[in-house]
C-alpha cells in the first residue's frame, strides 16, 4: 500500500493506476516465491520461519515502498512551492524524511536470522548501538511521520477556501462586469434618446423650412402674377374697352389699339409660361433632369444676361422623380442666388453620372463671400436649402467661395440599385 501510494502521488493519470495495480499482485507473487525460497533454502521446516518472512518482507518491500513514498513526497512538495503553499511544502519534506528513516534504517535493522545481512545488521546491534529498541525508534518516526502528515493536509482547507474566494472573486467581477455592460448599455440608450430627440427637432425644423419654403413660393408666385401677368391683363381689358368706344367713329385707331393689345396680350402669355416652367419644368418630366438643366441654363443666360455653360459627363440615365426634382430644385437655387447675389457674368454647371452616385457642381465668377457674411442674419437661406435637400436626399454639399474670385456648390448624392 506505501508503494502504490507513492505510484499514485508520482502518476496520477487513471490508466497508471491499472499498471500498478497489476505490477502489485505481480510483485506479491515475486514477494511469495522468495519467502518460500528462502524458508525452503535458509530454515527448513516450521520452526522460524515467521522470523525469516518477516526479514524478507522488509528487505523487498518495506525498504523499497519507503523509498519510494519519499521520493514522491518530495515531488509534490515541489508543486506546494509553485503554488506558493511553501509551509505545507515544508510539512511533506519532514514527511518525506521520516519515512526515510522508517525504511532505510528502521527496516534496515530486523531480527537475527541466517539471511545476510540480518545476521549482521540486526536489531540487536541498533540497540548495543543507541541503546533503544528498534521497535520504538519505528514508533517514534511513524508518529513523526503521522503528525506532519495531518499538518500537510491541511492544504486541503487551505485549498478549498482559495478556490471559494476565488469563485467569490469570479462572481463579484461578473456582477461587476454586468453593471459595466448595463451602464454602458443605459449611456448608449441615453445617447441613442438624446439623437432620436435631436433628430426629432431636424425634422421639425425642415418641417417648418419647407412651409415658410412653400409659404414664400407661394408670395413670389402671387407677386409675379399681379405685377407682370395681372397687370397686362388689366391693359387688355381697358384696351378692348377703349376699342369698344372707338371703334365705330374711328378705325385706324382701332386698329392701332388693337395691335398694342395683342402685343399685350402675348407678353402675358409669354409670363404666364415663364412662371409655369418655374413651377414645373415640363423638360424635366418628359426628357429627364439634363435636359431639363440644359433648357433652364439656356432660359437663365436669356434672362439674366450671364454667359453658361452646361456640361453633362457620364452615362445620362433616368432617375426616380423625387431624386430628379431635388437635383433640380438645387440647381435652380443657386442659379437664382448668382442672379441675385454674385454679380458674375459666367457661370458653369456640370452634371457627373456615376455608377452609385450623381454629382452636380456649379461655379460662377462673382464677387463671393466670407464665412461671417454667410451667418449674418437673413443671409445665406438659399445655400442652407440646398443643404437641406441634399441631406433628406442622403448626400453631401460642399460650398467654397473666396471673395473676388467667386464660388463653388457642390453636391453629391448616393443612388441606390433601384
Amino acid at each position: 500500500m506505501l508503494g502504490l501510494f507513492g505510484v499514485f502521488l508520482l502518476a496520477p493519470e487513471e490508466r497508471t493506476w491499472r499498471w500498478a495495480g497489476l505490477g502489485s499482485i505481480g510483485y506479491l507473487g515475486l514477494w511469495l516465491t522468495a519467502v518460500g525460497l528462502s524458508h525452503l533454502t535458509f530454515q527448513p521446516g516450521f520452526p522460524g520461519g515467521f522470523q525469516l518472512a518477516d526479514v524478507v518482507t522488509r528487505y523487498t518491500m518495506g525498504i523499497p515502498a519507503a523509498l519510494l513514498a519519499a521520493i514522491a513526497l518530495m515531488a509534490q512538495q515541489r508543486t506546494f512551492r509553485r503554488r506558493q503553499l511553501g509551509q505545507f511544502g515544508r510539512d511533506l519534506v519532514w514527511c518525506a524524511s521520516a519515512i526515510i528513516l522508517y525504511g532505510a534504517i528502521g527496516q534496515l535493522f530486523v531480527q537475527e536470522t541466517v539471511l545476510f545481512p540480518s545476521n549482521y545488521v540486526n536489531s540487536g546491534l541498533f540497540l548495543a548501538w543507541f541503546g533503544v529498541p528498534v521497535q520504538i525508534f519505528r514508533a517514534a518516526m511513524a508518529t513523526l511521520l503521522a503528525i506532519f502528515m495531518m499538518r500537510a493536509l491541511r492544504v486541503f482547507e487551505i485549498e478549498g477556501q482559495r478556490r471559494l474566494q476565488t469563485a467569490n472573486e469570479a462572481r463579484l467581477a461578473a456582477q461587476e462586469s454586468a453593471l459595466a455592460v448595463e451602464r454602458r448599455v443605459g449611456q448608449e440608450l441615453e445617447l441613442l434618446n438624446e439623437k432620436l430627440q435631436q433628430r426629432e427637432k431636424t425634422l421639425a425644423e425642415l418641417l417648418r423650412q419647407v412651409v415658410n419654403a412653400q409659404e414664400a413660393e407661394r408670395r413670389r408666385i402671387a407677386r409675379e402674377l399681379h405685377d407682370a401677368t395681372g397687370q397686362s391683363l388689366t391693359a387688355v381689358a381697358l384696351g378692348l374697352h377703349g376699342v369698344g368706344q372707338i371703334i365705330n367713329h374711328d378705325g385706324n385707331a382701332a386698329q392701332q389699339h388693337l395691335r398694342e393689345l395683342e402685343k399685350y396680350a402675348t407678353s402675358a402669355l409669354a409670363e404666364l409660361r415663364h412662371i409655369i416652367a418655374d413651377l414645373r419644368p415640363s423638360q424635366l418630366d418628359d426628357l429627364g433632369l439634363a435636359a431639363a438643366l440644359q433648357w433652364y441654363m439656356r432660359e437663365f443666360e436669356e434672362h439674366y444676361a450671364v454667359r453658361t455653360q452646361f456640361v453633362v459627363r457620364g452615362e445620362p440615365r433616368r432617375l426616380s422623380p423625387e431624386y430628379e426634382t431635388a437635383l433640380f430644385r438645387i440647381a435652380q437655387e443657386g442659379l437664382n442666388n448668382i442672379a441675385k447675389h454674385a454679380q458674375a457674368s459666367r457661370t458653369d454647371l456640370r452634371l457627373r453620372y456615376w455608377p452609385r452616385q450623381i454629382c452636380l457642381v456649379l461655379d460662377d465668377n462673382g464677387r463671393g463671400f466670407t464665412d461671417e457674411q454667410l451667418h449674418e442674419a437673413g443671409a445665406g437661406l438659399g445655400l442652407r436649402g440646398i443643404q437641406e435637400r441634399a441631406a433628406l436626399l442622403g448626400g453631401r454639399c460642399d460650398i467654397r467661395s473666396v471673395p473676388g474670385y467667386g464660388t463653388r456648390v457642390r453636391v453629391c448624392v448616393p443612388l441606390s440599385e433601384e
